[in-house]
């Protein structure tokens, strides 16, 4: 017979009172920390729902990171989307700095059309192509290349994009998504990680070289 135990965890207000009790040093070192491991299962759904796309750029650019304050002892955790940097030539940017349509995928988008120009194409973007016209009449690309496109309109005109939906092709924001299907376990964890760094901390002041 198996017996189940749901332990309760200290709050979040005590444990944070517990912590401004440390060094700031060794505050900001183990709440990074905590923060970091508690953030875990979100940031894995979020790579799980990111779209791959043609390129898996927006896959790549997904990104958990931990930052220390050392000055006044506190630490944050974050899971989201690598920023494009400023200032760096495209081709010298990495494929996880590539993502560019985080916003368009998690919002969506109005309806769209290019600034200037009868044509839209991939060509640019992705791998060149070459358009044929088969016995058929149809047109394709060659070398085929499935996710190319092609658009255009009547000469002085724009080319209609369309709207992307909220989500993408699946219809889920995948930030939104995560964060909602993994709050409760979050701030569980958030708990359960604090109170075990506020032990690891205790652990490491009462070190032989400190006082």
């Amino acid at each position: 017979m198996a017996v189940e135990m749901e332990i309760a965890w200290p709050k979040l207000d005590e444990l944070q009172r517990a912590f401004k009790l440390l060094p700031n040093n060794i505050a900001a070192k183990h709440m990074a920390a905590a923060l970091g491991r508690a953030i875990d299962p979100t940031y894995k759904l979020l790579r799980k729902l990111t779209p791959r796309g043609p390129t898996g750029n927006l896959k790549k650019a997904v990104r958990k990171k931990t930052k220390r304050y050392p000055k006044d002892g506190s630490g944050v955790a974050v899971a989201g989307y690598t920023k494009p940097p400023r200032g760096k030539v495209e081709s010298d940017r990495k494929s996880n700095e590539r993502g560019y349509h985080a916003h368009f995928v998690e919002k969506g988008t109005k309806l769209r059309q290019t600034k200037k120009g009868h044509v839209a194409s991939s060509y640019k973007s992705r791998q060149p192509f070459s358009i044929v016209r088969r016995r058929s009449g149809a047109l394709v690309t060659k070398p085929r290349r499935p996710k190319a496109f092609l658009k255009g309109a009547a000469l002085g005109e724009k080319v209609q994009l369309g709207r992307m939906p909220v989500g993408g092709r699946t219809g889920k924001p995948p930030i939104e998504t995560a964060y909602k299907q993994t709050k409760s376990k979050m701030e569980q964890d958030t708990r359960k990680e604090m109170s075990a760094a506020i032990a690891k901390a205790t652990k490491e002041m009462a070190g032989p070289f400190r006082g």
